[in-house]
């Protein structure tokens, strides 16, 4: 149980996330986004593929046994995530919940717009498209991985048994809230940076969306649900989304060109306009 304190820390922590400048979008004639079909269709049926390979997978995902876990050594994780063994802290998870769904809510002030302009649908349909391909491709990995959470290595007795014993205990591998907390993060500041682009608030939402983010990712690896490398692959998949997602929707006409490379054996992504 958390203390007091750190409960209305929490709620400060989430309330102020949550309070970013929403000015209404009335300067930029054209919306600098579009929703078309060649752009949206393709991340829409992507995203859905994602999550529903993710959970066929799934489906034959089986958790440890007692005599499995019994046999874990922490010895046998590389030395840069073997820290993470002797993490545990409930009250770090609880933390990490709340940052997260602040985060998470965050893009909505973004949507604060003039009666009748469809400015509030494009950027929906941007944010939903970005948490929609980064589910789906979390849940995949996570699935294909099954990759032995932290706690279960720890010996830790206030640790339940259940939780080790539990599907959830073998999908570590990224971490979905460091996913989700730097998705909206880079949403948030890249999209707010393109309506607002002289606003001098600009550099301090970066910097304290980030940071949020950031934190959420310390806090998954205290809590004992992540690894470090985990932790780092959440983030890199939700930056990764949140920036291309609106790059993909600007109006200066983004091209994406796939093509592979001589030998045959990879293919080159390229952004142009």
């Amino acid at each position: 149980m958390m203390s007091a304190w750190r409960q209305a820390l929490l709620v400060m922590v989430g309330a102020g996330i949550l309070v970013v400048p929403a000015s209404p979008v009335v300067a930029q004639r054209p919306f600098p986004y579009r929703l078309t079909a060649w752009v949206d269709g393709p991340l829409a049926v992507a995203g859905a593929g994602l999550l529903a390979g993710g959970v066929a997978v799934g489906n034959g995902q089986v958790p440890l046994t007692p005599t499995e876990i019994g046999a874990l050594d922490p010895a046998q994780v590389n030395n840069f995530d073997r820290g993470a063994t002797r993490q545990w802290s409930p009250g770090a998870g609880t933390a990490s919940d709340v940052l997260v769904y602040a985060l998470l809510a965050s893009p909505v002030a973004l949507m604060v717009t003039p009666p009748g302009s469809h400015a509030v649908l494009t950027v929906a349909a941007m944010y939903g498209e970005a948490l929609l391909l980064g589910n789906g491709a979390t849940s995949l990995v996570k699935s294909t991985t099954g990759r032995t959470r932290p706690y279960v290595y720890n010996d830790d007795p206030g640790i339940p048994p259940a939780d080790k014993q539990s599907l959830h205990a073998v999908r570590s591998f990224p971490s979905g809230h460091t996913m989700h907390a730097m998705t909206a993060a880079v949403f948030l500041s890249t999209v707010y940076g393109k309506l607002h682009p002289t606003s001098s608030l600009r550099p301090w939402l970066w910097a304290g969306s980030l940071t949020a983010a950031g934190t959420v990712g310390y806090l998954r690896y205290r809590a004992g649900d992540h690894f470090p490398t985990d932790v780092i692959a959440g983030a890199a998949l939700g930056g990764l989304v949140g920036w291309a997602v609106p790059r993909l929707h600007e109006r200066d006409d983004v091209r994406v060109t796939i093509a592979p490379t001589g030998a045959g054996t990879a293919l080159v992504v390229s952004l142009r306009h």
